[in-house]
């Protein structure tokens, strides 16, 4: 019998996870354009929130200041999404495509600042970055924008696909290079089988 590690939780963290993953199954469900609304909407108020981002996207320097003024806004413009003045301004981002779309994208998620980010984002902002900057193995917004402008195969070798096979694998799941809510379950265990570490 698996221990619910859920169990050792405090009552207000338990919920707060349970509001997470409703909302990253919402943005799997929703259409390009309504998920390209809430990613872009997200990062807006986000860097509004925060003095040091608030510039235009010259204003801070790093990867929260790169995803936040250029990577979210790129993956919405290209479900649909008008941008506002400033926002993806990097020329290299706005061309890539395909790999290497997802190798910069995939490289920003990786070496994003989340902690910096909380200390900065007010109260009631918490959840919005909680949400945006989530996991990719755990169903992360900007991870799903990116799976649908350019699809990851078996062999993509990005930072968000080896994660989420690895992830995958070692969940006892079939092994998949994007995410999908049936990752958060407990898998279908067949006769015999075992998860390979």
């Amino acid at each position: 019998m698996a221990l619910d590690f859920a169990r050792l939780l405090s009552p207000e963290l338990r919920a707060r996870l349970e509001r997470t993953r409703s909302e990253v199954r919402r943005f799997y469900e929703l259409p390009d354009r309504w998920l390209a609304r809430e990613i872009a909407d997200g990062a807006r108020r986000i860097r509004a929130s925060v003095p040091a981002l608030a510039a235009p996207g010259w204003g801070g320097e790093g990867y929260s200041c790169h995803v936040l003024w250029c990577v979210v806004p790129e993956l919405a413009r290209r479900l649909g999404e008008p941008l506002l003045p400033n926002e993806s301004n990097d020329v290299s981002l706005r061309v890539a495509v395909g790999d290497g779309l997802r190798s910069h994208v995939g490289i920003c998620l990786a070496n994003i600042g989340t902690v910096g980010l909380m200390r900065d984002v007010p109260e009631e902002l918490q959840d919005d970055l909680h949400l945006l900057m989530h996991d990719s193995a755990n169903g992360s917004p900007i991870a799903i924008a990116l799976d649908r402008i350019a699809p990851p195969s078996p062999s993509s070798d990005d930072h968000i696909a080896r994660h989420l096979r690895e992830i995958s694998r070692h969940r006892g799941h079939e092994i998949v290079s994007a995410w999908h809510p049936g990752l958060q379950e407990e898998p279908i265990a067949t006769l015999g089988a075992r998860p390979g570490f």
